[in-house]
């Protein structure tokens, strides 16, 4: 029902307001779950037994009650109270003209607030006050703010629209109350806006929390078992061949890491079955995800004739991807090709035509690769890196893209998918954002990398650290240098990448200092990339655009200014862009404060992507991290994404249900 005035007992203004942020009916105006409650339980009645740390109750009586205006103008109201043993307190309200308009002197009260003791005397400042009744509700829930709407409106107004609370209907099914005992829907929305006691608001919470998870991950399990179901015989099965996996190991010049070898053993296994697979692989920077990738995708063109194609973020990446397997592929005679927007209208045209031919096996390319131009021989594998920069639409593209259809118009080949992360992302976000998919973790680092030194410098340190820079470079090593802003800002006294070249310039005359950031064309940071990759570039100024851009094995020192601004991700993404090889790397953290917040102590103490990732979850909530907050992503009223054993246990019992169908 829609919301009006009358319904409410209230104004056109306040129903504006409600308006402009989306509430427009009933059901809108239930759904303001209260965030926590408040225990007005215990009644004291005495001053004395007070504890002036947190918030009481105490029943007293209005001795005295005055009004009267500040220097500034402002209405002051005073009470002085009397408890039962004739002890005396002071309650204050400012621009509060209804307390004196309700309460008089000689009322018995119950005030609810923190005391505080000072100049010899007990005193509350702008507390609740109400009249002494038998009926009173104890546990009272409490509300955000909304619009400007105070939360004590929205708890005083849900008394109206109690009687639209056995209107709401549930989303969980039947089977699944019953085995967990859950009690009715309505009772449980009951239960939240009028509590009976804190155990009836606790059971509540809890119930709707996992009801809330269960509707949220229920969307994925399902797609993922639509997608199972609709690609069953319809993409390409790939059976294990061990001898030319073997053959393939035999030609990379290290051992794979154990982890490695159970990863690609579960990404073989999945291609087997004949269904599309759907697997996230993740870890750090510099754990060999895209060696497992490449590993699969040679066994999957030699033993289906299918193509393949890798789709990374940036140009910078998809080339070095490009051209670092060249030789690789060349060894089983794939036939590679590249496709990114640089490319010359006539190298796109000729690319295109031989991926649409069969011509090229594996093509390797950013979201060029998804424009409706560009079709396929015969895509049967997709693997998309750093897929969190992609949008859902973006990926689906090509992950869902069916070549050689039917006549009819039936369904085609459905390629198998394999999403990869170098973005730590903790287990429970990972379990809730990548339901359709299972999930792979690589987290053991090849034999023999060095961990990264992290150190937060302070102003007066830098000279320090140029000096030591100094000797780096002059053993051939080099140096990412990471600003926050591209040019210097009349708003923020923050280094801008193009003021740190010239003040690295100064500082070292003798060496090249480069520069690079998003405002350049492609073939530009293309170029400069190659010169910081042949070393004819020594130190690279630059913003965020490296984060994830490029892998030079022989930098092995990146400074971040102003790295309070960044998040631990980022600052994580940053320092993997060194310790690439076997040599002891560096990452100087510079602060424009002269102090070391728990954040960047973080940094120091650890080069766990994941344990950083978890306190970035904790300081930034779940859709701010790693980009998330996209349209497919919905907000979730009162459930955490901090308890990983809750989500498995809906997880499973979605997909017990699922299969009990």
């Amino acid at each position: 029902m829609q919301l009006t005035k009358t319904l409410l007992h209230t104004t056109d203004t306040y129903i504006k307001k409600l308006f402009e942020v989306g509430i427009h009916t009933t059901d809108d105006f239930l759904w303001l779950f209260p965030r926590t409650y408040e225990d007005k339980s215990d009644v004291n009645t005495t001053f004395s037994h007070l504890n002036i740390q947190e918030k009481q109750v105490v029943q007293c009586s209005i001795e005295i009650l005055t009004e009267e205006k500040t220097r500034n103008k402002k209405l002051l109201t005073k009470a002085v109270l009397t408890d039962s043993q004739w002890f005396h307190s002071e309650a204050v309200w400012f621009n509060r003209r209804m307390i004196a308009n309700q309460f008089h002197s000689g009322d018995e009260v119950l005030i609810f607030g923190k005391p505080k003791y000072e100049y010899g005397k007990l005193s509350f400042s702008s507390p609740e006050i109400e009249h002494v009744q038998e009926n009173r509700r104890e546990i009272l829930p409490v509300y955000s703010d909304v619009n400007y709407i105070p939360g004590t409106w929205i708890r005083d107004k849900m008394s109206f629209l109690r009687i639209f609370i056995r209107e709401q209907t549930t989303s969980l099914p039947q089977n699944i109350q019953t085995k967990k005992w859950f009690r009715p829907y309505t009772e449980n929305i009951e239960a939240l806006h009028f509590p009976k006691d804190i155990a009836d608001f606790t059971r509540a919470t809890e119930e709707l929390w996992y009801e809330e998870l269960f509707r949220f991950q229920y969307q994925g399990l399902k797609k993922k078992y639509d997608l199972e179901a609709a690609s069953s015989g319809n993409s390409p099965q790939i059976p294990l061949d061990t001898d030319f996996i073997k053959s393939i190991l035999g030609h990379i010049p290290y051992p794979l890491t154990n982890k490695q070898k159970i990863v690609l053993f579960q990404i073989l296994k999945d291609m087997e079955r004949p269904h599309a697979m759907a697997r996230l692989l993740q870890w750090d920077v510099g754990t060999g995800k895209t060696i497992v990738a490449m590993i699969a995708a040679i066994h999957a063109i030699r033993q289906n004739d299918i193509q393949v194609a890798i789709m990374a973020p940036t140009e910078i990446l998809a080339r070095q991807h490009f051209l670092w397997n060249l030789e690789f592929l060349e060894w089983f005679n794939i036939k590679s090709d590249l496709l990114v927007w640089s490319l010359t209208p006539k190298q796109k045209k000729e690319a295109v035509e031989r991926l649409k031919s069969g011509g090229t096996n594996i093509i390797f390319g950013t979201h060029a690769l998804i424009q409706d131009h560009v079709q396929f021989h015969r895509l049967g594998f997709v693997v998309v890196d750093e897929q969190h920069r992609f949008w859902v639409e973006q990926r689906k593209a090509l992950e869902e893209y069916c070549s050689q259809r039917s006549p009819e118009n039936t369904i085609g080949i459905l390629p198998h998918r394999l999403n990869m992360s170098a973005t730590p992302i903790p287990r429970t976000l990972a379990l809730t954002l990548y339901w359709d998919q299972d999930i792979s973790v690589l987290d053991e680092y090849p034999v023999g990398r060095k961990p990264i030194h992290t150190r937060v410098i302070r102003e007066d340190q830098r000279n320090e650290v140029y000096r030591f820079i100094e000797e780096e470079v002059s053993q051939w090593r080099q140096v990412y240098w990471i600003s926050p802003l591209v040019e210097e800002s009349e708003n923020l006294d923050i280094a801008s990448a193009v003021n740190m070249q010239e003040i690295l310039m100064s500082v070292f005359p003798d060496r090249t200092v480069g520069l690079i950031h998003g405002k350049m064309s492609g073939k530009e940071k293309d170029r400069i990339m190659q010169d910081f990759y042949n070393n004819t570039i020594q130190i690279l100024s630059s913003t965020s655009v490296v984060e994830v851009w490029v892998n030079n094995p022989n930098a092995t020192i990146i400074c971040i200014e102003a790295s309070e601004r960044f998040w631990l991700s980022q600052l994580h993404q940053f320092r993997g862009r060194v310790g690439r090889w076997n040599d002891q790397s560096y990452c100087y953290l510079f602060t424009t404060k002269e102090y070391k917040n728990d954040r960047l102590k973080a940094m120091e103490q650890t080069t766990d992507g994941f344990e950083l990732a978890e306190i970035d979850l904790e300081l930034r909530g779940p859709w701010e991290v790693y980009g998330v907050r996209q349209s497919w992503v919905p907000d979730l009223r009162f459930a955490s994404l901090t308890d990983t054993n809750l989500i498995s246990e809906i997880r499973n019992d979605i997909e017990d249900w699922i299969r009990s169908k």
